[in-house]
């Protein structure tokens, strides 16, 4: 099989006038030419367990290693919530929803995306059965190309190459992490483009019952570490430890808009608009390139407010989030989850004078004001 973007393309056209089935067949032939999967590319490979996806072998695979994944999610469960510091618009341009004359915009993987761009529509778009179409080895190769992907932060190619278009979409469990990770995006995307980056949050319990399976990465590095030890993939410590300090989960080729709880645009996550009032978000944090940055210049210039200002910004923060949520109940388990990470002012880059009990009763109560004005309003 030759494995080259060209020829993806004419495949991803090609299935646009095919049905359904056939639709499968070509993601996952386009797929295995962006990455050059081990099912695909290297079948003679010694360490690979079955060339045959649908073989006895791989199959008993993906039930061990879906077995390991449901022990570790039971052990440790998954948060309720999770981020993902997206743009619309990037990798592809977006699509007008034909029915409604708005944007369409999904949350799909690069490939996903580019596939929509080839059909040049997300009806009967197909994602494909994994565990159907690959090998428990081959989603390990298509995360290691996907982790050295995401831990560059869209630095562009060298010498011309043509962009991995990663299946797999990334999100985290650390809000912080995202947060931070948007506002550096944001600053690195084209500004003659019709993109919006945005924070966008998803409950996880909506994840699964779609049809797509969400997975914690660590869970997944302790799997090839230990079961596949022997395996022909190989992830380098220095994307595993990325992957875990970004508390890393991702999905197979897209997240279901089902799933989605909010989505924030990044001017009203740091508030370019907002009277002259200050910021939740600080000027350190939204230009550091990194957490590490930011807390190292925190610490020696922490932003020095008190227990009612502090309260005062968090709330509006919060606001702009809850924005968008459909249900006054959905929004009360976002503002009690978002909470706990809104009560530590130091993480934040604040240097605020109080009792612990003081500012947990202020934050709680300019929270209660934030969904009484948000729901009043609608």
């Amino acid at each position: 099989m030759a494995c080259n973007l060209s020829e993806s393309k004419q495949l991803g056209s090609m299935a646009e006038m095919q049905q359904l089935n056939d639709n499968l067949l070509s993601l996952k032939i386009a797929e295995e030419a962006q990455t050059a999967s081990p099912s695909s590319c290297l079948t003679d490979s010694p360490d690979h367990w079955d060339y045959n996806a649908e073989g006895d072998g791989a199959q008993s695979q993906w039930r061990e290693f879906n077995s390991f994944m449901d022990k570790k999610a039971r052990t440790r469960p998954y948060p309720k919530y999770l981020y993902r510091a997206h743009v619309h618009g990037h990798p592809f341009p977006r699509l007008p929803d034909v029915f409604e004359g708005e944007y369409s915009d999904s949350f799909g993987s690069d490939l996903h995306l580019w596939c929509e761009d080839d059909a040049q529509t997300q009806m009967f778009m197909p994602i494909g059965d994994l565990m159907d179409n690959y090998t428990v080895e081959d989603l390990f190769w298509h995360l290691n190309l996907h982790l050295g992907k995401t831990c560059i932060n869209l630095q562009p190619n060298s010498h011309g190459e043509q962009p991995f278009l990663s299946p797999l979409v990334s999100l985290s469990g650390d809000f912080r992490w995202t947060a931070q990770r948007i506002c550096r995006v944001g600053r690195m995307i084209s500004k003659d483009r019709d993109q919006m980056p945005g924070l966008a949050i998803f409950k996880t319990s909506n994840i699964n019952p779609s049809g797509v399976r969400v997975y914690r990465v660590e869970d997944m590095l302790s799997f090839l570490n230990t079961r596949l030890a022997e395996s022909s993939v190989h992830i380098s410590s220095q994307r595993q430890g990325w992957a875990k300090n970004a508390d890393e989960y991702v999905c197979w080729s897209l997240v279901p808009r089902d799933a989605l709880a909010a989505f924030t645009p990044l001017a009203e996550l740091i508030e370019t608009s907002n009277g002259g009032d200050e910021a939740f978000l600080t000027k350190g944090f939204v230009d550091s390139n990194y957490l590490g940055d930011f807390r190292q210049l925190s610490r020696v210039h922490p932003v020095h407010i008190s227990v009612e200002e502090y309260a005062e910004r968090a709330s509006r923060f919060m606001h702009n989030i809850i924005a968008n949520v459909s249900s006054l109940e959905e929004a009360k388990q976002l503002c009690m989850d978002m909470e706990r990470v809104l009560l530590n002012p130091d993480i934040w880059g604040y240097g605020v004078a109080k009792s612990v009990q003081g500012l947990d009763e202020t934050i709680s109560s300019s929270l209660e004001k934030v969904l009484e004005t948000a729901f009043m309003v609608k």
